[in-house]
């Protein structure tokens, strides 16, 4: 609970905005609209808040929600990696955030423009292709059956920091596999205070939730130290 986990869209003019859709409940783009436009919460505004919070202990984890499928809905993946990275750094965040994506290639040229950042592979089974003929489109031009559907060992020594599994597909096997890779394990999107405990028990790094008031409550019950809460007296 001590990272805020953001979806961020980019805009027609070039602003990363706080929005898990691409797609506004009309029907429009974000990126085929204005920052002015839309009055979305930006990156920059959360950085912000974290500074005005002296908030030192807090990192970030953004996901650019870049699309391999619907590419021409979404700003192109270069784009994203250039806004995120040049609002990461404005903020001297650099030491203190993450980027994930579903798309290997997003991460591969986050890698690229600022080595600093840790990198998450958001992944789940649709995403993986397994079994089906030539790479996933979402994985760099890996092809996970040459790792026998292993998406750890597909992930490993490319640099990643960690794998952000659907808590759907979290076993123990998924947990060995990663740890020896070398890669810490946050699934997504655990909600639910009996699968927080059962995640907890598997042995996962951490979690991507909705709840962090439940979270704050699970560890508690877990023995777990608490991280501060920011105002201190909030």
């Amino acid at each position: 609970m001590s990272t805020l986990e953001l979806d961020v869209q980019i805009t027609l003019d070039g602003r990363p905005v706080v929005n898990h859709d691409r797609v506004l409940p009309d029907g429009e783009f974000i990126s085929w609209l204005s920052s002015d436009q839309l009055g979305l919460c930006t990156l920059d505004e959360v950085f912000a808040l974290i500074e005005d919070r002296h908030a030192d202990g807090v990192r970030v984890n953004v996901e650019t929600k870049f699309d391999v499928v619907q590419p021409d809905e979404v700003a192109p993946r270069e784009r994203f990696v250039e806004v995120v990275v040049e609002s990461v750094r404005r903020a001297g965040m650099v030491d203190r955030a993450s980027v994930q994506s579903f798309d290997w290639d997003v991460l591969d040229l986050v890698r690229v423009a600022e080595p600093g950042m840790d990198l998450n592979v958001l992944t789940n089974t649709p995403y993986q292709e397994v079994g089906l003929p030539g790479a996933s489109p979402w994985m760099a031009g890996i092809d996970i059956d040459d790792f026998a559907g292993d998406v750890a060992a597909a992930a490993a020594g490319r640099g990643y920091a960690a794998l952000s599994p659907s808590h759907t597909i979290v076993t123990p096997a998924l947990m060995h596999a990663a740890h020896n890779a070398g890669l810490r394990v946050i699934p997504y999107t655990v909600d639910d205070g009996v699968l927080m405990s059962a995640m907890l028990d598997l042995g996962v790094d951490g979690l991507i939730t909705n709840r962090p008031d439940l979270g704050r409550e699970v560890m508690a019950a877990h023995g777990l130290a608490l991280p501060p809460r920011y105002p201190a007296d909030g």
